[in-house]
């Protein structure tokens, strides 16, 4: 018992590196046994800007593939329970750890990934990504029932879809209930285990066309690059059991891009507004709604967000 508890809390370390919404990990863990129990936790929802809880669940969707590589990696398998419970909105999965085979390459290759996976808000190398690395983290999501749609430097429309980042940033930056749930979560002090701290947020951009995201509190201004590839993930529909489908895509190809040097940044105020969000997916002409814009490119390591300690969001019934 000794083993698998230690084997558990490795597991929820690893998943507590899930990317998150403003870094507010919104994952509440119960484990019985070798039965682990996630909840999503509504005091760290955005409730302005994400009333529905689509990017809570998301991140809570990136903490179970989580969970699963660091599973594997321990020799278990997981048996995974999604939304189990109608009546419980918050019960996003459980897992159940049972004996298994040692993982296969591609499963230990994903879950050493994980510590190294970090969002990045800084400027790329100002180079496309190579065509095997595209093709690489489009397999990923689809793997997992997603599909990750390329949106190329040469691409006229990327010139529209940077303007309506920039116009759901302008609407927000207008609204003061969204101002404030942004203030309290970013420009954090340094020692806040969630959030994001001020010298994290990356730099301003002046530059309309710069694939990054614009936050109030950003400092200093930066050129960015103009050849990284933007990409925009979606799901066959719009309901919470594709939101943490959503979540599990996305991390999967963020650890597919990880053993690849790539980084990743994104830009959720245009999905966060639902007249934004409507015409991304036409100006994309997507068949199916678009739950995550991101920039990618090869860039240096950056330094990582801090994450809450495991005790922090377990609570143990043996």
């Amino acid at each position: 018992m000794e083993l698998l508890d230690a084997r558990i809390e490795r597991i929820l370390r690893a998943g507590a590196h899930a990317p998150s919404v403003h870094n507010t990990q919104p994952w509440q863990v119960t484990v019985r046994g070798n039965r682990i129990t996630v909840r999503a936790d509504p005091a760290r929802q955005l409730r302005h800007s994400d009333p529905h809880g689509r990017e809570m669940l998301i991140s809570c969707g990136a903490f179970l593939f989580n969970v699963r590589m660091a599973a594997r990696r321990e020799s278990l398998t997981p048996v995974l329970t999604v939304l189990p419970d109608r009546e419980d909105r918050l019960l996003v999965a459980t897992i159940e750890l049972l004996p298994g085979l040692e993982p296969d390459i591609d499963e230990l290759e994903l879950a050493v990934a994980i510590a190294r996976r970090a969002t990045t808000r800084s400027p790329f190398d100002d180079q496309p990504l190579d065509a095997d690395v595209l093709q690489a983290m489009q397999v990923a999501a689809h793997d997992e029932g997603a599909l990750l749609r390329l949106v190329q430097p040469s691409e006229p429309v990327r010139a529209k879809v940077m303007s309506l980042v920039r116009r759901a940033e302008a609407l927000a930056a207008e609204d003061a209930t969204a101002r404030d749930e942004e203030k309290a979560w970013t420009a954090v002090p340094s020692d806040r285990r969630d959030g994001i701290p001020q010298d994290l947020l990356g730099p301003w951009t002046f530059d309309d066309q710069a694939p990054v995201r614009r936050f109030l509190a950003s400092a200093g201004n930066a050129r960015f690059e103009q050849r990284s590839t933007m990409a925009v993930l979606v799901t066959a529909g719009d309901t919470p059991r594709d939101w943490v489908a959503a979540g599990q895509a996305l991390e999967r190809l963020l650890l597919v891009a990880t053993t690849y040097f790539v980084r990743a940044s994104f830009a959720t105020t245009v999905l966060e507004n639902p007249t934004t969000r409507h015409d991304l997916r036409q100006a994309l002409s997507l068949d199916a709604p678009p739950q995550m814009l991101m920039r990618l490119g090869y860039g240096t390591t950056p330094p990582r967000t801090r994450r809450r300690s495991v005790d922090d969001a377990i609570s143990t019934d043996t």
